[in-house]
């Protein structure tokens, strides 16, 4: 599975914070200059006919208290049963929205304005309302020590970390001022081993992508044979998992009860490595057939026409210089010495 990070980051924020704000426990002056948002647009539709509800995520809280919203929570879109059309390629996750009889699913789908340019335009999370259901939807807590501990099991590495602070997680954000930077989501004294889990992990995949990039001539990597660098890549993955699992669980911090665990997974691990299918051999490769040269037996008639030429040449020039041979004998050896260092070439 392939996971949108800057997305997921920008749904912990909203579902983190926007309970607060629809608990009447938080101002939205208090956290919407958040810079997670900053170089994102986020806009809410309604699914059919696509029409546009809100322009911005402050405007979509405000409504949905006033219709009496009692919360929002983060959920993966195979656990709440809906189907994923292709206009929701990006959304690994839906934002649920809890009323007191009922709950709303809102799902990211793709939006692009016709005349942007997209190289310059910034990302624009699309919400597209998906459904309503009667009734209430369960969020889990998490039992955060328990966790950590199967982290460190399955990369066996320490989580969290000794090198992590023991202070609230934060993004870097594109805007350096320090109002802009907050805790990733709201930050409590008993919510600190969330964030230096969550911490740990980003360290580490930061790690892993320095180790991983082919311009690290430093890097063990390069070094690996095909298990080894199997084995690595396989790591990497896991890695991605538990830090998709833990923004989850993080976004929901504030939901459930100390006896609602969910012990399994949220989000499904990947394949085991020894389940991995073998990637086929690589073709052979294909040369183009090398011309052989002709059997000697089918020269030897032209290296007789060239030994024939040869000597009626020679011979012209004896008889050409007869007269000048008589006169100068050592002339001969002029005339005969090429023939003689021919006949030695050819043995």
């Amino acid at each position: 599975m392939s996971y949108d990070f800057e997305l997921i980051q920008r749904q912990v924020a909203l579902v983190s914070y926007g309970s607060r704000f629809l608990r009447k426990k938080l101002a939205l002056e208090d956290w919407y200059r958040h810079g997670i948002f900053f170089g994102a647009r986020l806009q809410f539709r309604d699914r059919a006919g696509n029409a546009l509800l809100a322009d911005d995520f402050t405007r979509w809280l405000d409504v949905l208290a006033q219709a009496g919203a009692t919360g929002l929570s983060l959920h993966p879109v195979e656990l709440v049963g809906i189907e994923v059309p292709q206009t929701l390629a990006r959304c690994t996750q839906v934002v649920a929205v809890h009323y007191p009889d009922r709950y709303q699913l809102w799902a990211v789908g793709t939006e692009r304005g016709a005349w942007e340019a997209g190289g310059c335009a910034g990302n624009v999370d699309c919400y597209l309302f998906v459904a309503e259901r009667p009734g209430g939807l369960d969020v889990p807590n998490t039992d955060w020590k328990k966790l950590a501990k199967a982290i460190a099991a399955d990369l066996d590495t320490p989580v969290p970390s000794d090198g992590v602070p023991a202070a609230p997680f934060c993004v870097e954000a594109r805007e350096s001022a320090p109002w802009s930077k907050m805790p990733l989501f709201v930050a409590t004294g008993a919510d600190s081993l969330a964030h230096r889990v969550l911490a740990t992990l980003d360290r580490r995949q930061g790690q892993f992508a320095n180790d991983m990039n082919p311009k690290n001539d430093n890097s063990h990597f390069q070094h690996l044979d095909e298990t080894g660098a199997a084995a690595m890549q396989h790591w990497g993955e896991r890695l991605d998992s538990w830090i998709g699992e833990v923004l989850l669980r993080a976004a929901n911090i504030d939901h459930g009860s100390v006896e609602s665990h969910k012990e399994e997974r949220l989000h499904g691990a990947p394949t085991p490595l020894d389940q991995v299918p073998a990637a086929a051999p690589p073709a052979p490769l294909s040369l183009p057939p090398v011309a052989e040269m002709p059997p000697p037996a089918e020269r030897k008639w032209t290296r007789h026409i060239g030994l024939a030429i040869a000597i009626a040449v020679l011979s012209v020039l004896v008889i050409a210089f007869a007269h000048i041979i008589a006169r100068f004998p050592w002339l001969a050896v002029v005339l005969v010495l090429p023939w003689v260092l021919y006949m030695q070439q050819r043995k």
